[in-house]
């Protein structure tokens, strides 16, 4: 920032700028590229078709859907499961027999939604984020 305002010319606007200006225009561009409709349903629907129109394989329950049979889920549980060709790719080389799952809570505007990640280890004894 002190680099805009040194070389903005007097009475330029950007020797104001302040880092709340630059926060709120990266949150508008957040909003554009993330957030793809202001109603979460479709915004997830619309990630759903992209990432399936990229060949990522996904999962997607809503919280209307019937859960799997057999599967055991309340019918009211909401998930996303998302693997990448790379992490299918990475996980096939470099091992696939072990996998470990931590959750946490909490990390995002939802209440009590949990946040899993799925690790590897590969073929040295390493952990791997896939």
């Amino acid at each position: 920032m002190r680099a805009i305002q040194d070389s903005a010319p007097d009475g330029s606007r950007d020797k104001f700028i302040a880092l709340k200006d630059v926060n709120r225009m990266a949150q508008a561009l957040d909003r554009e590229t993330i957030r793809l409709h202001p109603e979460d349903a479709i915004s997830t629907k619309l990630w759903i078709d992209r990432f399936k129109a990229d060949n990522v394989l996904v999962f997607h329950k809503s919280k209307l859907d019937h859960p799997p049979p057999g599967s055991r889920l309340d019918r009211d549980v909401f998930i996303l499961c998302i693997q990448t060709k790379f992490q299918l790719d990475a996980f096939r080389r470099l091992g696939n027999a072990f996998i470990g799952i931590d959750a946490t809570h909490n990390v995002t505007q939802y209440q009590d939604l949990l946040l899993f990640t799925i690790i590897a280890r590969d073929c040295w004894g390493h952990g791997k984020d896939i």
